[in-house]
């Protein structure tokens, strides 16, 4: 299916948010309570988390104990050889996952191995702080990356960029790419008729609006995200963005 033709800028204060803004203040925890109390619901949620580390290795967590007097938390173990390895070594390792829907992302330092219910684990101090963003409008369902969905941006000068699409929300798209930055892709910036393409279940083509940017990783292995706004999208385009939202969570937890 192909849906076509939207105009206008976004009304949606929300859209930062839903599209995949960077941390802002509003959102920032510092506190270890409000930190504990964050961790151990990601615990009890039984959420997963994606772990980046400072050399671009990255693999699957779960957070399995908090000890909000020792200001440490326990997390599963990793199998693989490299990610373990760089996991240890690595001074800095970035944390992101949903909460009840809502994104939460930090960064911690050096972890220990450790022993949990007769199983070998990680354990970690809690980070200095922590980014927990507000409820948003629109369920953002993210995508799988092995199916390498893609949108083509044509900018005024006929230049064509590629970026790989993240999520997809009702409100907007979270992309990311490792060439683009946020020279080409200034936040602001309106984008005419960009393609979605997410392969088997149908692509559209709409205008974005760029309402934020922030950066993972460092150096080569640094990956710019962008969250994007739609742009006035009508009542047909809005029913099969609901369809495709969902069948995308569905890809997610199957």
């Amino acid at each position: 299916m192909n849906l076509h033709d939207a105009s206008g800028p976004s009304d949606d204060a929300d859209a930062d948010i839903e599209a995949g803004a960077p941390p802002d203040d509003l959102y920032r925890l510092t506190h270890n309570s409000q930190i504990g109390t964050v961790l151990r619901d990601l615990s009890w949620q039984k959420c997963m988390l994606s772990v980046r580390t400072r050399t671009g290795h990255q693999f699957v967590t779960s957070i399995l104990h908090v000890d909000p007097v020792e200001r440490t938390f326990v997390f599963d173990w990793c199998n693989a050889d490299a990610e373990r390895q760089s996991l240890m070594t690595s001074e800095e390792n970035a944390f992101s996952g949903l909460l009840r829907g809502v994104p939460v992302n930090f960064v911690v330092g050096q972890p220990a191995a450790t022993r949990f219910e007769q199983g070998p684990a990680f354990v970690v101090g809690f980070p200095e702080k922590l980014y927990h963003f507000q409820r948003r409008r629109h369920f953002r369902a993210r995508t799988l990356v092995t199916k390498g969905y893609r949108c083509e941006i044509r900018k005024p000068d006929n230049t064509v960029l590629g970026l790989d699409i993240a999520d997809l929300s009702l409100s907007g798209v979270g992309l990311r790419s490792k060439t683009v930055t946020n020279a080409h892709l200034p936040v602001g910036t309106t984008l005419g008729k960009c393609r979605l393409d997410f392969r088997e279940l149908g692509k559209l083509e709409l205008d974005l609006q760029v309402v934020g940017h922030w950066l993972v990783g460092h150096d080569d292995n640094a990956i710019h995200h962008f969250g994007c706004a739609f742009v006035n999208p009508d009542g047909r385009m809005e029913n099969f963005l609901q369809r495709l939202v969902f069948s995308l969570e569905l890809a997610h937890r199957g």
